[in-house]
């Protein structure tokens, strides 16, 4: 490894010279600001006269075995500069500005430093000296020709545009830009292919603060060492699909279904900043290869989409996951993975995978509404589906299984009981509940089972929908005759609750009207297509009577919308091994229950071997 202070335009320099970035890098993705920074360091160069601006390091291999290079850190820094070299130079071909310098000719700076000449082919990317990743070159190519062909939506193209409105500004000549360009220095690390270890240098470089996510990280690590050619089809076979199936260009959700990823292989959920660590140390342990691990990766990256999307394989469970995407429980997810794996591998079929993700809605719905913390849920969700393979020698019925190791849980974690969940219905404050939580609830009351939907989601969403206070938050004269003696007790009791709301798309027409003049007026709950309106269309007045009423109602909707899950199973008791110290065992995995000394047992307080002996040793005394 060597590093040397250069210009950074002689990054570009040379007939052949090619600065290839990596399948594995990033797309550009420096916006305006930065680009602004850039631009007006130049200014600020020429207006002080200062020789030379420090622009960063760049990090490459092979140069002094080729003429392509392979930019492993600084493509940001080189992509730009070669952006505002182009826009200097279309300006100059196009005639909008002029150099008062002779020898500063557009088309020598295009040929010296933009393009390789003795490739002719301009749809090539080989014709041009930076070969940035797949849909970045598409889109350089086009700055080449007429601005018609741009491709607007892309970061080269918008910065592209900005440095030829700066340059037309002419905040500084043409010929002082060129200069100032020409002055801009960078540390030209050059390293040497199968002597430098590329990914260490890298990790170092990134270590303080660069913003690269995860899922980044990681597809350096896989793919950096590997031959240019192979890197180019690993990517192109595993990890661009793998980036598809977890949502096109978001590495963050790559990110976050590695750690789901991680979480379920190691059954624990590492640290969202750390999972490139965890990942790494996973990898170097289990002894993977590149390829087992991202074809591994891809499998269960197809799960994702199929979970995220509500796009699996049955109606049934889609219903279910569509659910449970609402409620945002991504807390599942490292369950959900390898249970869909195990529907794939033919453990389990459709209509299994569908209740047991019944009992996870109502198992986290249950909480949510009891007001149950979160928190011990990362365990639990890394560890369920481990945990069920450990029964299921012991039981055809997996739905049973999972049911039985949810209803076994205890204090944080317990299953809310039915009296503890209809308790929160009819108590919970429901108006100013979590937004998404509204969204699900209300959905699930009003459409229930049915095929005949009404999509609350979508239509409360977009305020076509709203929520309505029967009994207004604000009593009027009317109200306060109707519900009768102790009125604003009953309204401070009812007002958020479950039973006094309802859904309406008249909300603003209501207003604090008498319940009459809201029941009967046009578009009035009499007329009203909700569901949720039947029982309000029954009533004369609205009391406590009819409160209570809905209320219990709702309870007993509830009740059957997230049931309470049963199980006949019941693991086997297995009985305590006995060892002897002169058998011929290793004890290194045994978990010491009770020991027993001269014929006399004993428990231990902890079990360890330690203890063994220094109890064994009090004993005799």
């Amino acid at each position: 490894m060597k590093g040397t202070a250069i210009p950074i335009y002689e990054m570009f320099d040379g007939s052949k010279t090619k600065l290839q970035i990596p399948v594995y890098q990033r797309n550009y993705d420096w916006k305006v600001p930065n680009c602004q920074q850039l631009f007006d360091d130049l200014v600020d160069m020429v207006k002080e006269d200062r020789d030379t601006h420090f622009f960063g390091s760049i990090v490459e291999i092979g140069g002094d075995y080729s003429s392509k290079l392979q930019i492993i850190d600084g493509q940001q820094r080189l992509t730009t500069v070669y952006l505002l070299i182009l826009a200097m130079v279309k300006l100059l071909e196009d005639g909008q500005i002029e150099a008062e310098d002779p020898d500063l000719v557009a088309e020598e700076i295009e040929e010296d430093y933009l393009i390789c000449w003795h490739v002719k082919d301009k749809e090539n990317i080989d014709h041009y000296k930076l070969q940035p990743v797949k849909h970045d070159a598409e889109a350089l190519m086009k700055l080449f020709g007429p601005e018609s062909d741009y491709e607007e939506e892309s970061n080269q193209t918008t910065n592209f545009k900005f440095f030829q409105d700066e340059i037309l500004k002419q905040r500084i000549t043409v010929d002082e830009l060129w200069d100032a360009i020409q002055r801009l220095i960078v540390i030209d690390i050059s390293l040497r292919q199968g002597e430098d270890d590329a990914q260490l240098i890298f990790e170092s470089l990134n270590s303080t603060g660069v913003d690269l996510t995860e899922a980044d990280k990681i597809r350096n690590f896989v793919l950096m060492n590997l031959p240019a050619d192979q890197q180019e089809e690993f990517y192109n076979k595993y990890w661009h699909p793998i980036k598809l199936d977890t949502e096109e260009g978001n590495e963050y959700h790559v990110s976050e279904f590695i750690r789901n990823y991680l979480t379920f292989k190691l059954k624990k959920a590492p640290a969202m900043g750390k999972v490139y660590q965890v990942f790494k140390r996973f990898i170097e342990q289990k002894k993977m290869t590149t390829e087992s691990v991202l074809q591994d990766l891809l499998k269960y990256a197809d799960y994702e989409k199929q979970i995220r999307s509500a796009q699996s394989p049955n109606d049934k469970v889609n219903v279910l996951l569509k659910r449970l995407a609402v409620l945002e429980v991504s807390v599942t997810r490292p369950f959900i993975l390898p249970l869909f794996d195990y529907w794939q591998e033919g453990k389990v079929n459709a209509d299994e995978v569908s209740a047991v993700l019944g009992s996870i809605e109502s198992y986290i719905f249950r909480r949510l509404i009891c007001g149950m913390q979160n928190n011990s849920l990362n365990k639990l969700f890394a560890t369920l589906f481990s945990d069920s393979l450990k029964y299921v020698d012991q039981s055809d019925n997996y739905v049973d299984i999972i049911n039985y190791l949810l209803l076994s849980k205890t204090e944080v974690s317990h299953f809310p009981t039915d009296d503890e969940f209809a308790e929160s219905i009819e108590t919970r404050d429901a108006y100013n509940m979590r937004q998404q939580t509204k969204y699900y609830i209300f959905d699930r009351l009003e459409n229930q089972d049915s095929l005949e939907r009404v999509n609350v989601i979508d239509g409360m969403q977009n305020n076509r929908y709203t929520i309505e206070h029967i009994m207004p938050q604000t009593l009027s004269s009317a109200w306060k005759k109707e519900i009768g003696n102790g009125y604003q007790v009953i309204c401070d009791r009812w007002d958020n609750r479950l039973a006094n709301l309802t859904l309406t798309a008249y909300n603003s027409s209501y207003s604090n009207k008498s319940f009459y003049e809201k029941k009967t007026a046009e578009n009035g709950f009499d007329h009203s297509g909700f569901r949720l309106n039947d029982f309000v269309k029954g009533c004369d007045q609205w009391t406590e009577k009819e409160l209570i009423e809905r209320s219990e109602l709702l309870k007993q909707t509830a009740l059957k919308l997230w049931p309470m899950p049963s199980s006949n199973f019941q693991p086997k008791v297995v009985e305590n091994e006995v060892y002897g110290l002169d058998d011929d065992n290793n004890y290194a995995n045994v978990k010491i229950a009770s020991y027993s000394l001269m014929n006399t047992p004993y428990k231990l307080p902890k079990r360890t071997w330690k203890e063994i002996v220094y109890w064994s040793c009090a004993s005799t005394l």
